[in-house]
């Protein structure tokens, strides 16, 4: 119950905009059917609105529409959160609101690990997380009391008492994916990871009964499909099967109304029932992070979880048997890549079939166990932060030269389709339980279908011509669907998916191209 006392808060929560990314699909999205503007929402808008109790919220998502300044200074309490890729246009927000007689809160994983550069830019910080401290400072805010300039939890969140999202606050029709959280921490010790410095190495679930009422909230308030985004869904395996159980017998209740993601440790693939587990309760994708094929390179950063037990070709080999896509992360400029890396980083890549590689130089953020390391051996670049340490083997120079024809040559629509492709051909099962999950959730259906595939070639078409490209890229599209696709994927269903996939490839040509030509700003997320 809110104190009597204390009276009901105005407030306004901030998401600033991204930069254009590989993540962020900015030039597929203006292609789909609808007015997507974000392929995702951003968690902690909703979840932070869950934690304001009675008071008035507004949430404003800048990647999706545009901020009123006006309305904003007629809040009391205006909180900016915020990630290192986002920390310019973080920072050009709250310049604004400095002169405006507003009370200024930023939080976020950014001001986390870098608190001091946001002194004098905000009334009140929060570091890490926030369950406990926020609603502590609404209370004393409202109640006229004096808060405090920085807050921290002194113990972790029981996240069986977090509040549930305010979904229901977001526009939902401009995204293309709602997204959730069923757990906090990692197991492992990745050298370079923020996460178990701010989540700490015990994961720490919600019981299934809360996620799947946040899947019945997101399913009423209009989305289709979700990210978990869980920075290790089965970090605690036992409880990851306990929720997928009950995640799978509501989407058989209500006919499989969302398409679910999420990311996981490559271990995965050693557990059978949890790959089937996955796959019943319609996940599609996992996100892994791989990192590199270089076994010492693994072991230099502590990821050991990925040097257990068989390759990791056969380990991605078993997940995609069970009917799950695979999209990974990738770094280069570990201390043990030589110039080599970059050569098998592309032979890996492709003949794993994965097609979404999202590929990164290795960075150092502040307070992980790298950036210590690195900071003690002098090899700290600040002042660049694509490229903020001095690697090894290899100048920086060669290090992001090398880097940007790796991603290149990756994202090429030969190396892109080939990677597509090569997973139905040698993988029957994946082929067949694909089919089988869309059929289980009434996808396929003739005039629907036939309409969003219409929609895509014209949109990829047009697209394709203002740019110069039709016969460059458009030509190479054309001719994979005619020798393979036909082959591979015949029918209505296979071209529609085809399709998507090349709207896809698009963004990422594209992203490559102009960010290489300098026409972008880019922020290295590896």
């Amino acid at each position: 119950m809110p104190d009597p006392s204390s009276r009901t808060l105005s407030i306004c929560l901030i998401n600033p905009r991204f930069e254009p990314s590989y993540w962020g699909f900015d030039y597929a999205l203006p292609l789909y059917p609808g007015d997507r503007r974000s392929t995702m929402i951003n968690g902690a808008l909703p979840s932070l609105a869950g934690l304001c109790g009675h008071h008035h919220v507004r949430l404003i998502d800048e990647n999706v529409e545009e901020i009123d300044w006006d309305e904003v200074a007629r809040h009391d309490i205006v909180g900016v959160t915020g990630m290192n890729v986002q920390r310019k246009r973080q920072f050009e927000i709250l310049e604004r609101l400095r002169s405006m007689d507003v009370f200024v809160a930023v939080g976020g994983p950014y001001v986390s690990v870098k608190e001091d550069i946001f002194e004098g830019f905000c009334d009140a910080m929060f570091i890490g997380e926030s369950e406990y401290t926020w609603p502590k400072f609404l209370d004393d805010f409202a109640a006229g009391r004096p808060t405090e300039s920085r807050y921290e939890q002194s113990e972790r969140t029981d996240m069986t008492l977090v509040p549930a999202p305010r979904y229901d606050l977001l526009k939902v029709d401009r995204y293309a994916s709602g997204s959730l959280q069923f757990s906090r921490g990692c197991p492992f010790q990745c050298e370079f990871c923020d996460i178990i410095v701010i989540f700490g190495r015990k994961p720490r679930n919600k019981e299934p009964e809360q996620v799947v009422a946040e899947l019945e909230a997101m399913r009423q308030a209009g989305f289709f499909s979700a990210m978990v985004v869980d920075d290790n869904f089965i970090g605690n395996k036992k409880k990851a099967k306990a929720v997928l159980r009950a995640i799978r017998d509501w989407q058989i209740e209500h006919d499989y109304p969302l398409r679910l993601n999420t990311e996981a440790s490559i271990n995965l693939a050693d557990d059978p029932v949890l790959m089937d587990l996955l796959y019943e309760a319609n996940f599609r994708s996992i996100f892994i992070g791989i990192e590199t094929p270089r076994a010492e390179s693994l072991k230099e950063t502590k990821k050991f979880q990925n040097t257990h037990g068989d390759s990791l070709e056969d380990k991605l080999g078993r997940i995609q048997k069970a009917g799950l896509d695979i999209s990974a992360g990738f770094i280069v400029g570990f201390d043990n890549d030589d110039l080599g890396i970059f050569e098998d980083q592309y032979n890996f890549i492709q003949g794993a079939g994965v097609l979404l590689a999202m590929v990164g130089m290795l960075g150092a953020i502040p307070k992980t166990p790298l950036y210590k390391r690195l900071e003690k051996e002098g090899r700290l670049i600040e002042e660049d932060p694509n490229c903020n340490f001095i690697p090894k083997q290899m100048t920086r120079e060669q290090l992001i030269t090398n880097y940007w024809d790796l991603v290149r040559r990756l994202y090429t629509p030969e190396a892109f389709l080939d990677r597509y492709f090569r997973v139905y051909i040698d993988h029957p099962e994946y082929t067949e339980k694909r089919a089988e999950i869309c059929r289980k959730g009434n996808e396929g259906k003739f005039l629907p279908t036939l309409g969003y595939a219409i929609i895509l070639f014209v949109n990829l078409s047009v697209a394709l011509l203002k740019d110069g490209s039709l016969g460059k890229v458009g030509m190479v599209y054309l001719r994979y669907f005619v020798r393979v696709n036909r082959k591979v994927r015949p029918g209505l269903i296979g071209t529609a998916q085809f399709l998507n996939r090349c709207v896809t490839h698009w963004h990422f040509y594209r992203f490559t191209r102009d960010a290489q030509s300098g026409k972008l700003r880019t922020w290295n997320s590896g």
